[in-house]
């Protein structure tokens, strides 16, 4: 099924004050681009794996273990950072030079704070060998110093797979035949980019693809299947991963034989070995319900969205993995996933990122419209 696109939203549902007056309403825009465009117009996607240290302010200092650069036409680049403990920085800034070896970026923003400052990436073809820079976040000093484990890209280290494996709670649905219960996910991506997705089915059965790791950032990867046993399959799979080599989530969708198939995947934390959790750690929860009788619970971690459960009476309850996209006009936080793999759907936080008890979230899903949430 085609993925279509929300681009629009009506004042409303953004958040907006509206003053009625003689002259016509404008709905405000939010721009969710279709994945596909960006994916075509991008100009540099660097990745390295190897060490660095982040400093800002007077936080102590952390280790930084992968890092992504992706650069645009547009001259607008992403810079991606996994941390040691397994968290994730994103910033923004804009490519203000660049040769055949190195680029200078030139930092805007991280997240809904403020950046300033300018990084000097070396790489080579899509190898980022170091990144390095000094700037400010909202104020407090920045620096960065991240290098490949190897800094020679014609000797690099060893190549190894990649294991992913998780337990948690999914569904797999085949056209003509009844939805199942996912129960175990893994994944394992060779130094050859071939790949295979394994699904474990609640009756113990496994279904087993075999693909193509088409791209890998520091926070998901994306696959492209091409089998499964002995039938065809086709279609894009993406796996969202955290630390200790976990499964966050899996999105794919495509044709099994040329049936229609989707599978919606969140994994769940060990109970044998539970992480410490962070006293500073809050989750919110907004919950409402859509016109067609959709009801939703999105859930906010440490003030960030990160996934809606959807669920509907006879109908298999299904969850959408979001991902924060930027800020609109009116400084709220947009956050873009999918519905089934299918769909585009929007998230505005009303609360400009502060989701708390009795603020709003707004909701738009392509065809639905849109539906405001109450947060508890």
């Amino acid at each position: 099924m085609k993925i279509r696109s929300i681009l629009a939203c009506s004042a409303l549902a953004c958040g907006a004050v509206v003053t009625v007056t003689s002259a016509p309403l404008v709905g405000a825009a939010i721009p969710i681009p279709s994945s596909t465009v960006v994916a075509q117009q991008a100009d540099l996607n660097l990745v390295g794996e190897g060490e660095g240290t982040l400093s800002i302010g007077s936080r102590p200092s952390q280790t930084v273990t992968f890092a992504t650069v992706t650069s645009r036409p547009n001259q607008q680049v992403e810079v991606s950072l996994r941390l040691a403990d397994g968290n994730l920085q994103r910033w923004e800034g804009q490519l203000i030079s660049r040769s055949s070896d190195e680029a200078q970026i030139q930092l805007t923003s991280a997240g809904a704070a403020d950046a300033t400052g300018t990084l000097t990436v070396r790489y080579q073809n899509n190898t980022l060998i170091s990144l390095s820079g000094n700037g400010s976040l909202d104020g407090q000093p920045l620096s960065i110093l991240f290098t490949i484990a190897d800094d020679s890209v014609s000797r690099p280290p060893a190549a190894s797979a990649t294991t992913l494996a998780q337990q948690g709670q999914g569904v797999f649905g085949l056209q003509g035949r009844p939805n199942q219960t996912i129960s175990f996910a893994s994944v394992t991506v060779q130094p050859d980019d071939s790949a295979e997705m394994t699904i474990r089915l609640a009756d113990g059965n496994n279904i087993a693809f075999a693909g193509q790791q088409t791209r890998k950032t520091a926070e998901d990867i994306v696959l492209n299947l091409t089998s499964s046993g002995n039938a065809d399959a086709q279609g894009p799979a993406n796996i969202r991963y955290g630390p200790n080599n976990s499964i966050l989530s899996i999105s794919a969708n495509g044709t099994l034989d040329g049936q229609p198939f989707f599978i919606q995947f969140s994994g769940q934390q060990s109970t044998a070995q539970p992480p410490v959790a962070s006293p500073a750690t809050t989750t919110v929860i907004c919950t409402g319900q859509m016109q067609n009788g959709w009801q939703y619970r999105a859930e906010a971690t440490n003030q960030r969205f990160t996934q809606i459960r959807w669920e509907r009476s006879g109908v298999e309850p299904t969850v959408s993995t979001l991902r924060f996209y930027s800020n609109n006009a009116q400084g709220q936080p947009v956050y873009r996933g999918s519905f089934r793999a299918a769909t585009e759907l929007a998230l505005v936080d009303l609360s400009s990122g502060n989701p708390r008890q009795g603020s709003q979230i707004s909701i738009g899903v392509e065809e639905w419209g849109w539906s405001r949430g109450n947060c508890r």
